[in-house]
């Protein structure tokens, strides 16, 4: 009996856990970018392996961005969520599942695109089973630590005609709205306010805004490593568990 006490308790206290969390790393967020002179930056609350109720908690408190990383995940928890949720896919994508994330009505960006032929089959799959769904925003991601494990771009033809295709009238079902990166471990540990990683990504930022005439936002920084993002000009970061808090091991 006080065991099940004990449950309905920790139950009821989970809302004001959450919203006072994202809250303060909000306030956080805002305030630094503020101090650094990064007036254009907005938080997005990652909620991979966390039930569809912690997102429905940040929902009922106006949040309206959420970042998931795996497709099944989040074929699921938007098909139980309110539909004006903003999904951000920012989980590794594999060519056979952009036609799962496709389906979804309010997938609002895929953050993780690291080739053309991915770009290409979600456009297709976009236009196939959800043609008069909004555009969705896609990031090209790009790997600037150079490390064999992470995904992301390389080459410099490949980022072009990534970024050429994206742009084009082909794809009509897409939009392309910035770069990602995700820092090495080591570097976005460092005590430095600088992150070589990031460094680079802004100035992949420059090096297309010119040669395209665009302006390309940033989506770089994570918990630990937020505030270099936010002082080399990322236009969002990307928070987890400090929202969230720890979680469990994927199956």
């Amino acid at each position: 009996m006080l065991r099940n006490v004990f449950k309905r308790t920790m139950a009821d206290s989970r809302p004001q856990q959450l919203i006072a969390r994202f809250n303060a790393v909000n306030e956080e967020v805002l305030n630094y970018a503020t101090q650094v002179g990064n007036n254009n930056v907005s938080l997005l609350a990652v909620s991979k392996l966390k039930p569809a109720s912690d997102v429905q908690i940040l929902y009922d408190h106006s949040v309206r961005s959420f970042g998931e990383n795996y497709v099944q995940e989040l074929v699921q928890k938007a098909s139980v969520l309110p539909k004006d949720i903003k999904w951000h896919f920012i989980g590794g994508l594999q060519t056979n599942k952009c036609k799962d994330l496709a389906k979804i009505p309010n997938l609002f960006a895929v953050e993780t695109i690291d080739s053309l032929k991915k770009a290409i089959k979600l456009n297709e799959a976009r236009a196939k089973f959800n043609p008069d769904a909004d555009k969705i925003r896609c990031y090209v991601q790009i790997n600037t630590s150079g490390e064999s494990q992470k995904s992301g771009l390389l080459a410099e033809d490949e980022i072009f005609e990534t970024v050429k295709f994206l742009l084009s009238d082909e794809a009509a079902h897409l939009e392309l709205s910035g770069l990602m990166t995700i820092g090495s471990w080591e570097v976005s540990h460092a005590a430095s306010e600088k992150n070589h990683d990031f460094e680079v990504l802004a100035q992949w930022k420059a090096q297309l805004d010119a040669k395209f005439g665009i302006d390309l936002k940033l989506s770089m920084g994570m918990s630990s490593d937020f505030k270099q993002a936010i002082n080399q000009g990322t236009s969002q970061v990307r928070v987890g568990t400090d929202i969230f808090g720890s979680r469990p091991t994927k199956s």
